[in-house]
């Protein structure tokens, strides 16, 4: 193959490429009703970890006059992020959810989904507060690990929810554009003729 034929192969491959990756979307599309989907399957999480995130998310943001993260369906906004995350990150998460589960299982005997709510809330206190409870031991009180696996989790439910619209409601949004209505052009008005530099 010669210079040419190569330079030939290679253009029109990247084009091809870049034709296949685009996809057109309706003026009216919305990605977030596909996450309300009944249909919906988590694309990174398994179904334990997706079970638990709920199950967290309903602990750290509860549903009150306001919506919790449960309603707003911040496992599914999680799932669909961690998904395109690094390696790293998405092993970070994993992590601390891992952790959290396996310290009811190992203090309770059980899954943290399955775990009366009295239980898993006194659980997420010990985490949450790990210098001012003492349970579990004379005088010991809760580890840093726990502490910081927590809070890992509790960032992620809580951006997630924030940045969702019934989180944005909770803060006091109404709905409208924080610049009002843009004005655009009028199609209808006569324009300047452009000039050609």
């Amino acid at each position: 193959m010669n210079r040419r034929q190569l330079l030939r192969t290679s253009l029109f491959g990247a084009a091809g490429v870049t034709a296949a990756a685009a996809r057109e979307f309706p003026a009216n599309y919305d990605e977030s009703k596909e996450l309300a989907r009944a249909d919906w399957k988590p694309a990174f999480l398994s179904d334990h970890q997706n079970q638990t995130v709920i199950v967290l998310s309903d602990l750290i943001i509860p549903e009150t006059e306001t919506p919790g993260a449960k309603t707003a369906l911040v496992n599914r906004f999680l799932d669909l992020l961690l998904a395109a995350e690094t390696h790293d990150t998405q092993q970070s998460f994993l992590n601390s959810l891992a952790y959290l589960d396996g310290e009811a299982r190992t203090r309770y005997g059980n899954a943290l989904i399955y775990l009366p709510k009295e239980t898993q809330v006194q659980l997420l206190e010990f985490f949450a507060y790990p210098n001012s409870l003492e349970t579990w031991g004379e005088g010991q009180t809760g580890d840093q690990a726990g502490h910081n696996h927590f809070q890992n989790i509790k960032d992620w439910v809580s951006r997630m929810f924030y940045s969702s619209e019934a989180g944005m409601k909770a803060l006091g949004w109404n709905g409208d554009s924080p610049h009002g209505v843009l004005g655009g052009c009028d199609p209808n008005e006569k324009k300047a003729p452009s000039r050609a530099f």
